[in-house]
C-alpha cells in the first residue's frame, strides 16, 4: 500500500514539476502541442498572429514570407486554390486606414461612410496561455497571461 501512495506522490509530483508558468520562456512554450497560445492579431490586409510578427524599422513584418494563393476555376462549378508565390506581409507601426463606417435605418437599409482611423500596434501584448485538456470536444484550461514583446526581424 505504501508503495501505491509513494507512486501517486511520484506522479503529482512529475506532473507538477513539468507545468508550465509565466516564467517558461516563450521557446518552450511555442513548442508545446498541448498548450493554446491566444495572441491578438495586427492587421496586414488579414489578421496576422503577433506570435507570427517581428519588428523592421518603423513597420512590424511578419517572420516567414507568406504563401500567395489565387483562385482559378476549372469547368463551371470547381475552383481551386494555387499558390502565385510567397512574400513577407508588411504594416506601419503607426498605421492610419479607411474602414466602412455602417448604420442600419429602418428593416433593410444599410448606409455606410468611409472613417479614417488611425492608432499604433503596441510591441508588447498579453498573451493568454491555456492547456488542452481534451481533444475531443477541444476543450482548454486557462493557465496564465505572460506578456509578448515583438522581436526585431533578422
Amino acid at each position: 500500500m505504501k508503495n501505491v501512495f509513494a507512486m501517486i506522490a511520484l506522479l503529482i509530483s512529475a506532473s507538477v514539476a513539468s507545468a508550465h508558468t509565466a516564467d517558461t520562456s516563450w521557446e518552450v512554450l511555442m513548442a508545446d502541442t498541448n498548450l493554446k497560445i491566444d495572441a491578438p492579431v495586427v492587421f496586414m490586409g488579414h489578421a496576422v498572429d503577433y506570435t507570427f510578427v517581428c519588428v523592421d524599422g518603423n513597420m512590424l513584418r511578419t517572420k516567414k514570407a507568406v504563401a500567395q494563393k489565387e483562385t482559378i476555376f476549372i469547368g463551371k462549378n470547381r475552383s481551386k486554390e494555387v499558390i502565385t508565390g510567397y512574400k513577407y506581409l508588411y504594416t506601419p507601426i503607426n498605421y492610419t486606414r479607411t474602414v466602412s463606417d455602417c448604420k442600419y435605418i429602418g428593416k433593410n437599409r444599410e448606409v455606410c461612410t468611409d472613417k479614417v482611423i488611425s492608432g499604433t500596434y503596441p510591441l508588447t501584448v498579453n498573451v493568454k496561455v491555456s492547456k488542452k485538456m481534451s481533444s475531443r470536444n477541444d476543450t482548454y484550461k486557462f493557465l496564465f497571461n505572460k506578456a509578448l514583446t515583438v522581436p526585431s526581424c533578422h
